[in-house]
């Protein structure tokens, strides 16, 4: 893709969804040779993108952030191994169409412009601040201060910065540019056959890109009728008892599932999950791939008949123990099973990848002050309520 002298670096970044991301490679990858173009990837501390990532022949440079970091500055770590002087940022890895590139560039010709966006291929409608790719110069995308922009203004922030310099903005009709996570309606279920499967997702931010790349890998991947219950319990933080709890007293279905926000279900991954209750299982779970992994109970992930919910909840209404508002729930539901003989199930047919403890991490301090304090109240909770039923089984 890259050449000794590009025209234009398209810059890409990247948090997971690897269905997503090969689709918008394609993509790129059958645009003309003309304009010439390099692309910069950014693996903004991404989930399972390693393995195609690796695959990514010497012409796409792979910019690394460790920790996740917000849209803008993403871009501007990609900007920083430009070597053209414009600039196209390609956002949730949208899928260009074969005649994207050129007439996008191009706009830019025109001295007067600051900004060209490309049009949704599905809804020319779609505002220009909303679109899913834009060019600029690079040089423009320096100015920004990538800490004060939040991921759904880049677009904006870079307006009005062509504002201020007295350039416009435009749309470009000529060039298109599928949007994330498009389906052929025929891949659909038929409409009113009752789903099967309830997806509980606990998050403290619903619209955030890890929640997107979540939905999409859901979508993207089960195959049967399902329905997904989003607990956004943000405003304020509730932990994470609080959200399941409430999102098990909303499933109406013979199957549930509790996912955490930054889990990427891969293909095949609810049938076998399906098959183990049906065998007897009380709770079963996937194996996570390329991460870490426990054996005994991966409760980032797993699966459940509705008759566990009501056998092994600790109250009606409340799965799990109230008491226990950000950890230790999997821990004490783990063990309640083992006292019944009734162990989670691992079911390795069943395949996930997983971003440990993104859930919990935060850069903001009060947040990270109070998940510190209750993380260890949880901890005496589970300590003396364990105790007390030690003491109990012990006396019966």
């Amino acid at each position: 893709m890259a050449t000794d002298s590009p025209h234009v670096s398209i810059i890409i970044p990247l948090t997971g969804g690897a269905a997503q991301a090969l689709r918008c490679f394609q993509g790129v990858a059958a645009l003309p040779a003309a304009p010439p173009y390099e692309v910069i990837v950014v693996d903004n501390a991404s989930v399972g993108l390693e393995p195609l990532l690796a695959q990514l022949d010497g012409d796409v440079q792979v910019v690394r952030s460790e920790r996740r970091t917000s849209f803008a500055a993403a871009l501007q770590l990609g900007a920083g191994r430009a070597a053209a002087d414009r600039l196209v940022l390609i956002r949730d890895a949208a899928v260009p169409g074969a005649d994207w590139l050129a007439p996008l560039v191009s706009a830019l010709d025109d001295a007067s412009i600051g900004m060209a966006a490309s049009v949704d291929a599905a809804d020319h409608r779609r505002p220009v601040l909303a679109a899913w790719a834009a060019a600029v110069m690079t040089g423009h995308l320096h100015t920004l201060d990538a800490t004060a922009i939040d991921d759904h203004h880049v677009l904006g922030a870079l307006a009005l910065a062509a504002a201020e310099r007295g350039l416009t903005v435009t749309q470009v009709p000529e060039s298109s540019i599928a949007a994330p996570g498009v389906r052929n309606s025929a891949a659909r279920r038929a409409p009113g056959e009752p789903p099967e499967l309830t997806i509980v997702i606990p998050t403290l931010d619903a619209t955030s890109d890890r929640v997107r790349g979540c939905l999409q890998a859901i979508d993207a991947v089960t195959d049967v009728a399902h329905e997904v219950v989003i607990v956004d319990n943000g405003a304020p933080p509730q932990g994470f008892t609080a959200p399941v709890n409430a999102g098990l007293r909303a499933a109406r279905t013979p199957y549930v599932v509790v996912m955490n926000d930054d889990v990427e279900p891969l293909p095949g991954w609810w049938e076998p999950l399906r098959d183990t209750i049906d065998a007897g299982a009380a709770v079963a779970f996937p194996l996570t791939i390329d991460g870490a992994m426990r054996t005994d109970f991966a409760a980032w992930c797993f699966a459940m008949g509705a008759e566990t919910v009501k056998l092994f909840g600790h109250s009606p209404g409340e799965f799990f123990d109230p008491a226990l508002v950000i950890w230790y729930q999997d821990t004490d539901l783990l063990l309640a099973l083992r006292r019944a003989g009734r162990p989670p199930v691992l079911v390795s047919d069943a395949r996930i990848r997983h971003g440990l403890s993104q859930t919990v991490a935060t850069d903001d301090p009060r947040l990270s002050t109070w998940v510190r304090a209750q993380v260890a109240r949880d901890e005496r909770v589970f300590t003396e309520k364990q105790s007390r039923l030690r003491v109990a089984t012990a006396s019966a």
